[in-house]
């Protein structure tokens, strides 16, 4: 642990100096105050001013708005990868007594943590979701988008400019709850490939009275998110390398 604390010493650093990443790192809980708070008053007034009930959309408000926390956390640990990139510090670890895997290890392991205890507090505070044992699946799948998220950033961009700009592309990625959600029968197989659809469509499914479904989905799930992150590892040890 001591040849750790370097490390994270110098990330709170740059997190506090960095307004991106102090965004990035604040970002989580400003989306459980706006869920536990905001979404109250938006029931009220779309139900009052048009007649709209957006509490039937509890689900799906607490899924899209949860799955935005691994890619926060994936974003602040890619950047924070990207400059140590561009700093050549990645080189410098690989010689000392921290070795390039345990550099590696430590940059994975600090977004998979952040994202399960920021994805914990949403999901057991924000009032949009139940407080269900099945929650211990979707906590895990979140987390293991986090450090995919932060390797695909390291991996496919050059520079902090370029990580900042693919950032905005993984957006894309808050379709999956869509997906889940709204998307009919067989097409839902299109939204299988987004590592966000898994995690949705798990609390849809026991809400729906099909634990066992929900089971077989979570074991799909965690295979492909494990292919993904093994696939993100790979292309950036390549790359570095």
């Amino acid at each position: 642990m001591e040849k750790y604390k370097f490390l994270i010493m110098k990330d709170l650093r740059h997190a506090w100096k960095d307004p991106v990443l102090m965004a990035a790192l604040i970002g989580p809980l400003a989306i459980l105050f706006l869920s536990r708070f905001g979404f109250p008053v938006a029931v009220d007034w779309l139900e009052v001013n048009y007649s709209f009930h957006l509490e039937l959309y509890r689900g799906f408000a607490a899924s899209l708005l949860v799955v935005t926390i691994p890619m926060l956390t994936g974003m602040l640990t890619g950047l924070l990868m990207l400059d140590e990139r561009d700093e050549n510090m990645i080189a410098y670890y690989a010689v000392t007594p921290l070795t390039s895997k345990g550099y590696l290890f430590y940059r994975m392991a600090l977004p998979f943590l952040l994202c399960t205890v920021l994805s914990f507090v949403y999901l057991f505070f924000s009032n949009l979701s139940e407080v269900r044992s099945y929650n211990v699946f979707v906590l895990l799948l979140l987390a293991l988008e986090a450090p995919m998220f932060s390797l695909f950033l390291a991996a496919f961009s050059t520079n902090k400019v370029e990580g900042l700009a693919l950032s905005k592309l993984g957006g894309l990625f808050i379709a999956g709850p869509v997906v889940a959600h709204f998307v009919p029968g067989a097409w839902q197989v299109v939204g299988a490939w987004l590592p966000t659809y898994w995690p949705s469509k798990i609390p849809y499914l026991f809400m729906h009275n099909e634990p066992f479904l929900a089971s077989v989905f979570f074991a799909g799930g965690l295979l492909l998110h494990g292919v993904f992150l093994y696939l993100m590892v790979t292309v950036f040890i390549n790359r570095r390398s």
